[in-house]
């Protein structure tokens, strides 16, 4: 399911970009969130979305935040210089808001009933244990890490990582 919805998401990527953009086949793992790190990703940039209707819960979207700025960068055509890569962050959230909507979109296909979403909200992920505490929310302790390689052409080939709760993945499989 992660691979189709994202798999859309990629497509509008890519539309905006005017790049070619792949994603692989997901790896799915179920971590303790206590265990949860962020490996080759740190520093990071998340972006989560809400489900609003159709879903109960959240997704998390990961990036390393050297790939968010060489995102960013394709999509306004300039280099950005590191002290005004903050001023970029609503640049981000508009992406997001492309690659979930496309990603929402091919989820309510998939299950036949509308899902909607809140729009995207950015942050850093300066502190992973503030961070674990405020938004990786779940009953069992455990979160669903969906992890994917991105690339695009001529630009950057690097994992990213979509977080969801257990009941959201028991929900989406239900």
């Amino acid at each position: 399911m992660m691979n189709i919805s994202l798999g859309s998401s990629a497509t509008a990527v890519s539309n905006l970009l005017d790049h070619r953009v792949d994603i692989t086949t997901p790896k799915v793992t179920v971590v303790p969130i206590s265990e949860f790190t962020l490996g080759e990703l740190e520093p990071a940039i998340g972006v989560e979305i809400k489900y609003v209707s159709g879903l109960e819960g959240s997704n998390i979207m990961l990036l390393k935040r050297s790939d968010v700025k060489a995102i960013v960068e394709l999509l306004m055509g300039t280099e950005i210089p590191e002290e005004e890569f903050e001023l970029t962050i609503s640049a981000v959230c508009e992406l997001m808001n492309q690659m979930m909507g496309a990603a929402s979109t091919a989820l309510s296909d998939f299950l036949g009933r509308p899902v909607n979403i809140s729009t995207p909200q950015s942050f850093s992920l300066d502190d992973l244990e503030e961070i674990k505490r405020e938004r990786f929310h779940s009953e069992t302790g455990m979160l669903v890490a969906v992890h994917f390689i991105l690339e695009i052409e001529g630009v950057l080939k690097s994992e990213f990582v979509n977080i969801m709760s257990v009941e959201l993945a028991r929900e989406l499989l239900a």
